[in-house]
């Protein structure tokens, strides 16, 4: 049997080779316990090798594999969770904004519940379910062919929906966050549809918690800087935000209950 050290060795090796890799997997290959590979996973993610989520583990260099938003629930939760109340204070009573899907904006979307006279356009179903209730905000959806993976819509008959509107604010929820990459997702479609949402709002919102840096999938939504408020945590490295506060970007950085510009 191998020693905890050339396990932990070739799991990095592993994962990075095939993307992801789940922890039952990697149980059977090793013919070590779950409890085991969950423990070796740890050590590996506070040494940065790999990112744990839900029941795997994914590579930590360049391209990420994209998550299910099932599993992107169970990342960084709090963090997200402080950034989504920092957003809902960029909101106020008569806007009208454009919340776009994944987790980190359903943080936006559970904190923005109680403003009244607000005009919601949103492509997520996860957003839509959580806004039903509020009377007060008048719900929009774009339409179009579901992603499961994302829970959001997508394609031309969504984009179609967005061309005769104009909006005070769009949240963005993003999925890499370079600064030679820029701004980026996994999936082409949903790629358009967010350049068409920053194309109709007049002020471009990114929410994005500290992991996403450094990170990029394969389209592009925005150059690097080309927004207007960068709403994130603490663990934000410090080159991009100076290169983000040079190019006139506002940074909002949460942490420990706090907010900071």
């Amino acid at each position: 049997m191998k020693s905890s050290i050339e396990r932990r060795m070739e799991i990095v090796r592993v994962v990075n080779q095939d993307g992801r890799s789940r922890v039952d997997s990697l149980a059977t290959k090793y013919g070590v316990s779950s409890v085991t590979i969950r423990s070796d996973l740890v050590f590996l993610e506070k040494k940065r090798l790999i990112i744990r989520t839900h029941g795997a583990a994914i590579s930590n260099t360049g391209i990420i594999p994209e998550l299910t938003v099932h599993e992107k629930l169970h990342q960084n939760t709090e963090i997200k969770s402080l950034v989504g109340l920092a957003a809902a204070k960029l909101i106020e009573s008569g806007d009208t904004i454009i919340l776009d899907s994944g987790t980190t904006i359903r943080e936006v979307s559970r904190s923005i519940r109680g403003i009244d006279n607000l005009v919601v356009m949103t492509n997520s179903l996860d957003v839509a379910i959580d806004l039903t209730p509020e009377a007060k905000i008048e719900l929009l959806m774009t339409g179009g062919a579901l992603r499961k993976n994302s829970l959001s819509l997508f394609g031309p008959q969504a984009e179609n929906s967005l061309k005769n509107y104009r909006f005070d604010k769009v949240f963005l929820g993003v999925d890499g966050f370079d600064i030679k990459a820029g701004i980026t997702t996994h999936n082409e479609y949903e790629a358009n549809l967010n350049r068409l949402m920053c194309e109709i709002s007049d002020q471009v919102i990114v929410v994005a918690d500290s992991t996403k840096f450094g990170k990029r999938s394969c389209h592009i939504i925005r150059e690097f800087g080309n927004i207007d408020i960068l709403i994130t945590d603490s663990g934000i490295p410090e080159d991009y935000l100076k290169s983000l506060r040079e190019m006139k970007v506002e940074v909002i950085v949460t942490g420990n209950g706090s907010v900071t510009s």
